[in-house]
């Protein structure tokens, strides 16, 4: 009987063993060791180092563009032409120049004297001389009042000779003044010689060409300067 048993008990244990999946016995345990081998691995870290960036300009926006202070076309002509003067023309104009001074309404006199001698029509430019005659006109009040406001005027653009901003506006002032008398860049072309015979005489009548050349192109410059400003005027 005992044996009856032994063989029954082996029995049922092989029905149980065939009545399991095909699959169940070996799977598992190769899925469980994927896993464990998966897990095992370190995982590997690549840095990528980025390129630095190159630094860009900063770019001048529209608005920047329309803020932007346009230079001056009057101021840089005024510049143009006062650079025109050397170093040297500046300080042979001052030199020569202090003489005059000694005796400003009668060293302007002989210069509006020859002038009109010169170009009898330029008298009637301005209107308070129109009715003095030529005999009178040396002794005229208002001529000698006219050559001491003239001579102080050369004498102010003299003295700004070193100053190139002072300078400007100095020949500024006094082509705004001549244009609204009609003065015109001839007319300040004409008062060259009688200018020159008057450094000549009050310089112990000594003028070489240095000192001429200087004096010619100071009154180039103004001459050109009246003619930017009546251009101006016209425009404006």
């Amino acid at each position: 009987m005992y044996r009856q048993l032994i063989e029954q008990h082996i029995e049922e244990v092989n029905v149980q063993r065939d009545a399991r999946p095909q699959n169940s016995l070996k799977e598992p345990t190769i899925i469980e060791h994927k896993e464990q081998k998966k897990s095992s691995e370190k995982p590997v870290t690549i840095i990528v180092e980025k390129p630095a960036k190159v630094a860009e300009k900063p770019k001048t926006t529209s608005s920047e563009k329309e803020n932007a202070v346009p230079v001056d076309p009057l101021a840089r002509k005024i510049i143009d032409e006062t650079s025109r003067l050397s170093d040297r023309q500046r300080d042979v104009l001052q030199k020569t120049f202090a003489p005059i001074l000694q005796d400003c309404v009668r060293n302007g006199l002989k210069i509006f004297v020859r002038l009109f001698s010169e170009y009898p029509r330029y008298k009637l430019i301005w209107p308070q001389f129109r009715a003095i005659p030529d005999s009178s006109l040396m002794n005229a009040v208002e001529l000698r009042r006219h050559a001491s406001v003239y001579l102080n005027g050369l004498g102010k653009i003299i003295d700004s000779m070193r100053d190139e901003e002072a300078l400007g506006k100095s020949m500024s002032r006094i082509a705004v003044a001549h244009i609204k008398w009609n003065v015109q860049r001839n007319h300040v072309i004409h008062m060259i010689e009688p200018v020159l015979e008057v450094v000549k005489e009050c310089n112990g009548y000594q003028l070489d060409d240095e000192t001429r050349q200087a004096w010619t192109v100071l009154y180039q410059v103004i001459a050109d300067l009246i003619e930017v400003f009546r251009c101006r005027a016209l425009n404006d």
